[in-house]
């Protein structure tokens, strides 16, 4: 039944297969936030829960270390591990810093722009060529952010900006690992993704684990898998099919962090953010739908 299903898999389209696999990775990604949400409304710091998080995936990953004699762990670039450090470290950071002081649905709006930012960094470091359409669809979703940051209004939070930054982080990221990334195992990068964490926050925290409430231990793999299943579902789907349009599947986060901040936290966005989202959608949408023949 399995190898049946594998043939059906490898059947789909490149990027078809690029789009599931990213709109796992957001569901990984919502999960993982509301998880943490949970974890911090114990009392919890973000630091907490980054070393917590981190040692826990480290722990799932003992067993495949050891199946491989660590074979699957080296690199032939190692400091393009410690380029990728710094962008992971400071953006799982903003993302959990974000997800302590905000809904989930607007942390999940703020780092959707990771899409937008994309662009200008892809001119910058890859030396790509975008349409013009391309251009507009920055600052259509840019506009969005906009009426959900609602600036100089009583209800913005100095927490969004932070949120941004995560997603420029994550930008830079996926250009790292574009460009440089293409060799490398995928067990490894997770792995040293994931030393990285576990040192710079284990470092902030006396590289003690937090104490965790009981009724709250469920969670602990759940938050492993999630953390493990959003850098997998990314790194595979950029391998499947073209990273512009595999980007597609990005929107589901919008579905996906929303449903969740309303079932846990009670959470129920106004309509300022469902217009601001939805311009978002419609600028990410103009930046990786428009046809590459228009390109130049």
């Amino acid at each position: 039944m399995f190898q049946t299903m594998f043939r059906r898999w490898q059947a789909l389209a490149g990027n078809t297969r690029g789009v599931v696999l990213v709109v796992l990775a957001m569901l990984c990604w919502a999960v993982l936030d509301a998880c943490n949400k949970q974890l911090m409304s114990q009392g919890l710091q973000p630091k907490q829960v980054l070393f917590l998080q981190a040692s826990v995936v480290l722990c799932m990953l003992v067993p495949v270390w050891l199946g491989t004699r660590g074979r699957v762990v080296r690199s032939r670039k190692p400091l393009i591990h410690v380029l990728r450090a710094v962008f992971i470290v400071t953006s799982a950071w903003c993302a959990a810093y974000a997800v302590s002081h905000l809904p989930l649905a607007e942390v999940s709006a703020f780092l959707m722009t990771g899409s937008l930012f994309m662009l200008p960094l892809g001119v910058f470091f890859l030396g790509e060529k975008p349409h013009w359409l391309r251009w507009s669809g920055v600052v259509v979703g840019f506009g969005g952010v906009l009426v959900i940051l609602k600036p100089g209004a009583e209800a913005f939070h100095p927490a969004a900006l932070v949120a941004l930054l995560g997603a420029l982080m994550e930008s830079m990221l996926g250009i790292v690992l574009k460009k440089y990334s293409g060799s490398e195992h995928p067990i490894a990068v997770l792995t040293w993704s994931q030393v990285a964490c576990w040192l710079t926050f284990g470092a902030f925290t006396g590289f003690a684990l937090p104490v965790v409430p009981q009724n709250l231990w469920p969670l602990l793999p759940v938050v492993g898998l999630a953390a493990a299943g959003i850098y997998l579902g990314y790194f595979f789907a950029y391998r499947a099919g073209d990273a512009s349009a595999v980007e597609a599947g990005s929107f589901s986060l919008l579905l996906f962090s929303p449903a969740l901040g309303a079932v846990f936290f009670a959470e129920t966005p106004d309509t300022a953010f469902w217009g601001g989202a939805g311009l978002l959608v419609c600028g990410i949408a103009l930046v990786i739908i428009e046809p590459k023949g228009h390109a130049h």
